[in-house]
């Protein structure tokens, strides 16, 4: 089975190496826009024993909204492109968000009511290829009162074979393990200590609504676990070092498939040439929903409906 892409096991940078990386790229293109790539990424820079909850100023209106009571789910509907075998392939991405209590025993749904109160945000893609059609379904849970990252599930079938990550963040550890059907790549599992500026760059979508759009601009530092939407294992052995910064670009109009909208725009630069692109809407009635996204593995949503409904019936 050939692989599709080469990022899922690409290095995740520390600060150190994306300046020298920046700086090689330097004697290949335009010094100008490096330094400035350069300066972007250390200027805001804060020293690990300083790292601080970056999501602590993040608003709450949204998440807080009676509407995650009414017994449906957020259904966004996106128009959808993925890069598999070097070839732009269209089809139709699903995400689904509601409110639910999580058992810190089970780390799945309380069957009684009680727990801790989570987003569970659901995201779904088939994507149609020549021979057959690639499944992923990637199931965040975020802390509803923190915006912690707490657990990632992420299951992937074609017709090669199955593959399956779990990440599960409690009590100060980040338990992990993945199952790969490609060779020499099988069972792998471990554990690490992550920062109090952790996230899942897959709830991104979710976490980053509550950006606060109408305040001065804010830079956020991260320590990201990269995107799991890969039949690869991706292997979190570099997250101690890593770092992502989060900067906030305006306001802008889109001419989505929905309609024209008005969007705030945040871009998340991982590396000098690595930026994730996420377009939320400015109505505080959409709930600032994810309408428009550029990132990892080629993707790209464009929203196309935005309703409730009950998508477990």
């Amino acid at each position: 089975m050939q692989s599709y892409t080469g990022r899922c096991l690409m290095s995740f940078p520390d600060r150190e190496s994306v300046k020298q990386r920046a700086y090689n790229l330097s004697m290949k293109t335009n010094p100008l826009i490096v330094c400035l790539a350069v300066m972007l990424l250390s200027s805001h820079a804060v020293s690990q024993e300083q790292a601080v909850d970056p999501f602590e100023g993040f608003t709450r209106d949204w998440r807080d909204s009676p509407v995650w009571y009414d017994g449906l789910a957020e259904c966004a509907v996106y128009d959808a492109a993925r890069t598999v075998y070097g070839k732009e392939q269209h089809y139709t991405a699903r995400i689904f968000t509601n409110k639910e209590k999580a058992s810190t025993d089970t780390f799945t749904k309380s069957d009684d009511g009680t727990g801790r109160e989570v987003f569970k945000h659901h995201i779904r893609d088939d994507i149609p290829t020549k021979n057959y059609t690639y499944h992923y379904s990637t199931m965040n849970y975020v802390g509803a009162d923190d915006l912690k990252s707490l657990k990632l599930d992420m299951g992937s079938q074609e017709d090669c074979g199955v593959t399956f990550k779990q990440y599960i963040n409690h009590a100060g550890t980040l338990r992990w393990r993945q199952h790969s059907y490609f060779p020499n790549e099988g069972e792998r599992s471990g554990e690490i200590a992550p920062r109090p500026s952790f996230a899942f760059a897959d709830a991104l979508a979710l976490i980053l609504r509550g950006y606060p759009f109408d305040s001065p601009p804010k830079t956020l530092e991260l320590q990201l676990l990269r995107g799991q939407r890969d039949v690869h294992l991706t292997l979190p052995d570099e997250l101690g070092s890593g770092v992502a910064i989060v900067q906030y670009r305006g306001e802008e109009s889109l001419d989505l498939p929905i309609g024209k909208l008005q969007a705030h725009h945040l871009v998340l630069h991982v590396a000098p040439d690595w930026q994730e692109h996420y377009w939320f809407a400015s109505d505080p009635d959409r709930l600032h929903v994810l309408v428009q996204y550029q990132g990892s593995y080629g993707i790209n949503y464009r929203l196309k409906e935005l309703n409730r409904c009950a998508y477990w019936r």
